[in-house]
């Protein structure tokens, strides 16, 4: 009797994981959200994620490019276009919203394992940089940013896949041909420039960040674990560092209330700096003291993003201006910076924006 038991449940846990591995397989071989492959055996394609995190691994794995960009939102405005104008080359913008330097990480680690990559552009941003340095956001799956099949059983066996699988079937007749993701994300072109009374309105009681997370040893640790970990990982790979150009309103923030975290910023800048400069495939470039565009409040939207036309123009920045060259050179960039944070007013800022195609 009880060897019949066993032989019973034995054969129960056989059937299952037939029935599992069945699942797991056509769902592979579907691909509804397109992570695996971008052709498919019914018509389907590329649709928007609100959660960047989830949508990021399919773009990454699927499109084809040989220049990555990684950051946060305020890199989200280069434009595949203009970067392949630009840079003569096929790019994609992977910059995920809020992402942390471990976020980011993973994103590079994706496509260097997926893609042939000539070339990094890499924002440096303080709020990636806080906070524990293995730091990713709750709803970041990590199953999907390898290349681990046994890992991403909770998509396999997911039922919103299954879910997906049956309406794309079912509405085959709805699935676009000319869906572009490189448009998933951008944003802002058609907003109202701010004026200086919109941007005042915009800071007024907002809090500088915990001096906890945010101080020189956690931004430092952070970078060496994930950013300096991939410059030394892909030797042969060109990595561009790039701090973005904030409205001077938002640093003045911390400065009003806490002016040690920006004191750590700028020995951050500094400390990155020297720690990047002997390697051969890197190099920094920092706009945020570049006044034209900071105390400028008709650049930008709202109290942190600036107008995509700003994106073009740290581009090409980029491409034809050389990069910070010498640690002096540096020191008195950051100088000048902090010369800005102890000397500001508001009647030094204007309302007039570099370019007027945001207001066409």
């Amino acid at each position: 009797m009880e060897h019949q038991y066993k032989k019973y449940v034995l054969k129960f846990i056989a059937v299952f994981a037939a029935v599992l591995i069945l699942i797991a397989g056509f769902v592979y071989v579907t691909d509804p959200y397109v992570y695996y492959h971008k052709e498919g055996i019914y018509k389907r394609t590329f649709t928007k994620n609100f959660n960047m995190r989830y949508q990021m691994p399919g773009l990454i794995r699927n499109l084809e490019y040989e220049t990555l960009f990684v950051g946060t939102s305020m890199s989200h405005n280069f434009t595949e276009e203009k970067i392949d104008e630009v840079l003569k080359t096929k790019s994609f913008n992977a910059t995920i919203s809020g992402s942390s330097a471990r976020e980011q990480r993973k994103a590079v680690e994706l496509a260097m394992k997926s893609k042939d990559i000539d070339h990094i552009y890499w924002e440096i941003n303080y709020d990636s940089l806080a906070g524990d340095p293995d730091r990713v956001d709750a709803t970041f799956p990590e199953f999907l940013y390898d290349r681990n099949l046994i890992n991403d059983i909770p998509y396999l066996l997911s039922y919103e896949a299954i879910k997906k699988i049956d309406y794309q079937i079912k509405n085959q007749h709805l699935v676009k041909d000319d869906v572009n993701p490189h448009l998933f994300y951008k944003f802002g072109a058609k907003k109202e420039p701010l004026t200086i009374d919109k941007m005042r309105a915009q800071t007024e009681g907002l809090n500088a960040p915990p001096e906890a997370s945010h101080n020189l040893e956690s931004y430092m640790e952070s970078f060496r674990k994930n950013m300096r970990y991939m410059v030394e990982k892909y030797p042969d790979t060109k990595f561009t560092f790039f701090y973005a150009p904030y409205p001077i309103t938002r640093h003045m923030v911390i400065q009003s209330q806490k002016p040690d975290i920006n004191e750590d910023r700028l020995q951050t800048k500094l400390a990155i700096f020297n720690e990047l400069k002997s390697y051969n495939n890197i190099e920094v470039y920092d706009f945020q003291d570049e006044a034209n565009i900071t105390f400028n409040v008709g650049n930008y939207i709202d109290r942190s993003h600036y107008f995509p036309y700003i994106n073009d123009i740290l581009l090409e920045k980029m491409a034809f201006e050389k990069p910070i060259q010498s640690e002096k050179e540096y020191k008195e960039k950051v100088e000048s910076f902090s010369d800005q944070l102890e000397n500001f007013s508001y009647d030094q800022l204007k309302e007039q924006p570099l370019h007027v195609s945001n207001n066409e």
